[in-house]
């Protein structure tokens, strides 16, 4: 009887491991926090409102996610993700609020949709050596929307991804004609915004050229963009770089007061890799086309025409999954805006010191 039982159970999961064997589903995800000290070298402009310096505990770009895969045959696999932001300094987050998508892909590429990094994004991911720490390149002059690269995670996205051709790969994306999330659209347009970008890769060698449109951001100006960047990895060194044009993006400072949101920035970084350290630094430049008197039509001091911010970091890598990072940067923000985005903090130049701990699973 025994036998019996056990001959009908594994027939009952023969189906089932079948099954299993064409689909696969991860569970993946980062755990990201630093304790982070900033200090104004401005006595008049202030950090909290009261003092000239703070530190705090932040969750950087924490995050679970699952992500699988069906074998539909001939090659064809269906895919999907849904990954979501986690704040572990101060809790909340929310379910499916960074990439989510679902799509088919095969030897002619891969298509998706949902939400999704733009081709922009990505096309310089690879070059930002302190992403997702308080000297990432998207961070500087975050607080009032502007002075970094314009990077978006896009709702309602429509995305395609070439396979590699000789080290080249061609991603485009559009957003449709519909009122959602980070880009408002026009009505009647066939799309509110695209994104296109190229990279090419071969042995150190990393190329990227990307362009941008987007309609009536986050409600206000048009704005559009192009971006090339370059990097080159050589022994245990890496050097790279990444300029873009931005043409009208503010925020809530936008054309529709008439004056020019339009600036160039561009980047240079490095690092050496020893044993199980890696010593980075990182220089980045902000050019408006003009002063920005829209500023100070705002009650915001300050409409110098550049700024600037350099870092130096030294990460420990514990093990594949595990390091520690310290992290020492300067920011010169001529529009006394908040140079970290780590709190609400105004000053003409800020120093700050971070270090922190990343595990991925």
């Amino acid at each position: 009887m025994k036998k019996k039982l056990l001959t009908l159970a594994v027939a009952a999961a023969l189906p089932m491991a079948a099954q299993a064997a064409n689909a696969e589903v991860t569970i993946y995800g980062k755990i990201h926090a630093s304790i982070d000290y900033l200090s104004a070298d401005q006595a008049d402009r202030d950090l909290s409102g009261s003092n000239d310096s703070l530190w705090d505990v932040t969750s950087r770009a924490s995050r679970i996610g699952f992500k699988g895969s069906e074998d539909l045959g001939n090659g064809l696999k269906a895919i999907w993700k849904i990954e979501s932001g986690v704040n572990i300094a101060e809790g909340g987050g929310g379910f499916a609020t960074r990439n989510a998508y679902i799509g088919l892909a095969g030897g002619w590429g891969t298509f998706l949709y949902g939400r999704h990094d733009t081709p922009m994004k990505m096309s310089t991911g690879k070059l930002d050596i302190f992403v997702d720490t308080i000297a990432d390149y998207n961070l500087q002059g975050s607080g009032l929307g502007t002075g970094g690269f314009v990077d978006i995670r896009a709702s309602d996205a429509i995305a395609y991804v070439s396979p590699s051709f000789a080290g080249l790969t061609l991603v485009g994306a559009i957003v449709p004609d519909a009122d959602h999330g980070e880009v408002v659209k026009e009505q009647g347009d066939f799309a509110g915004a695209y994104s296109l970008a190229a990279m090419y890769s071969n042995g150190g060698l990393f190329l990227s050229g990307a362009y941008e449109s987007l309609d009536d951001l986050f409600g206000g100006a048009d704005a559009s963009h192009w971006r090339i960047g370059a990097g080159f990895d050589f022994g245990a060194f890496h050097i790279g770089g990444v300029y873009s044009d931005v043409d009208g993006t503010l925020g809530g400072f936008t054309k529709a007061n008439g004056k020019s949101n339009d600036y160039k920035v561009y980047t240079i970084n490095g690092s050496w890799t020893f044993g199980n350290n890696v010593l980075k630094a990182m220089w980045m430049n902000t050019d408006w086309d003009e002063d920005i008197p829209v500023y100070k039509d705002n009650g915001l001091p300050g409409s110098d025409d550049s700024t600037s911010t350099w870092a130096i970091g030294l990460d420990h890598n514990f093990s594949k999954r595990t390091k520690a990072y310290v992290i020492y940067a300067n920011s010169d923000m001529a529009l006394n805006g908040s140079n970290f985005n780590t709190v609400g903090a105004f000053a003409r130049e800020q120093d700050a010191f971070s270090m922190g701990m990343v595990h991925k699973f």
